[in-house]
């Protein structure tokens, strides 16, 4: 596609991208949430969007839109106010996909859940690799609490799906734990190449056969091979990003603070906040305006978004 977006209206919006929280109980080594910690612990702050500030701010139909609850930093399922945030939701008329490790909530929390939700929704478990070593990278978290919530999925109306990022140490147990989860009853075993490598995660990168085209093309673009053509992830109508601090973004990628502070969204954060605005007032700016069009001449759009052929 080309790299030039027009701008985006409320009626072309087919979904959202909303992080509930920054909270977590895992350190996995590739997140943007540890390593932000590692790096500067002490800026750290947890946050949680607040529902109000986020229904208000969503001023557009929302029949038939798909939200993706999904972290950034965090893990949904730990808002304080989850099952609030879920229900209002649904009575607007949303299709929802949460994605979540799943660990450590109790199962009343959990058939609280599924009881607000429908044939429609998906919830997506992160779990990467078998019982036995998948804690190499989800660090801390907890089988028997994850096996207890997808079983409970199971059993509810809700598609279930068991989501595994390949490394070093999990690439030979892919059909174990796909026969697992057949198991257990999951409706989707979803194998994902990941690209978080870098000298801190090189230890857990695969095999080459297991190395998609994006995490090349991102390696092109950090050795100054040339620019990326992109596919821009925003260009689909369906990633308008709400970060847990309750800012707009584009999309998850440019929220990652190694992005966020060299974009119009964050240096300019108080044009973006969801409880001082509204979502067409922030589309119908100029400033949002001005970047969706030079989209080509963004460094993290050219490192996140390359066109994978």
């Amino acid at each position: 596609m080309s790299s030039l977006l027009l701008t985006p209206q409320l009626n072309n919006i087919t979904g959202f991208h909303i992080e509930p929280t920054n909270i977590c109980t895992l350190k996995c080594a590739g997140c943007a949430r540890t390593r932000f910690i590692q790096q500067w612990p002490q800026h750290w702050k947890n946050h949680s969007i607040d529902v109000s500030d986020l229904m208000r701010f969503l001023d557009c139909d929302l029949v038939g839109k798909r939200i993706n609850l999904c972290g950034n930093y965090g893990d949904p399922i730990y808002h304080p106010e989850f099952h609030d945030m879920v229900r209002e939701l649904k009575q607007k008329g949303c299709v929802l996909s949460i994605v979540t490790n799943g660990s450590y909530q109790k199962s009343e929390w959990w058939q609280q859940l599924v009881s607000i939700l429908d044939s429609t929704d998906t919830m997506v478990f992160s779990v990467d690799g078998i019982p036995d070593n998948f804690t190499q990278y989800r660090i801390n978290a907890d089988w028997p609490s994850i096996e207890q919530a997808m079983q409970i999925c199971v059993d509810s109306q809700v598609k279930t799906v068991w989501k595994y990022l390949v490394f070093s140490y999990n690439q030979q147990d892919i059909q174990t734990a796909d026969q697992l989860s057949q198991q257990l009853g999951l409706d989707e075993f979803l194998v994902v190449q990941s690209d978080r490598f870098d000298e801190q995660t090189e230890l857990l990168k695969p095999s080459v056969n297991f190395l998609g085209s994006r995490y090349y093309k991102q390696q092109n673009w950090k050795n100054n091979y040339g620019s990326n053509t992109l596919d821009a992830k925003c260009a689909s109508g369906k990633e308008h990003y709400i970060s847990a601090e309750g800012y707009y973004a584009p999309c998850c990628y440019l929220q990652d603070h190694r992005f966020y502070y060299k974009t119009q969204f964050g240096k300019n954060k108080s044009l973006y906040k969801i409880s001082d605005t509204i979502l067409k007032q922030i589309l119908t700016q100029s400033p949002t305006i001005e970047f969706y069009n030079n989209l080509s001449q963004q460094s993290g759009c050219q490192y996140n978004c390359p066109q994978i052929i």
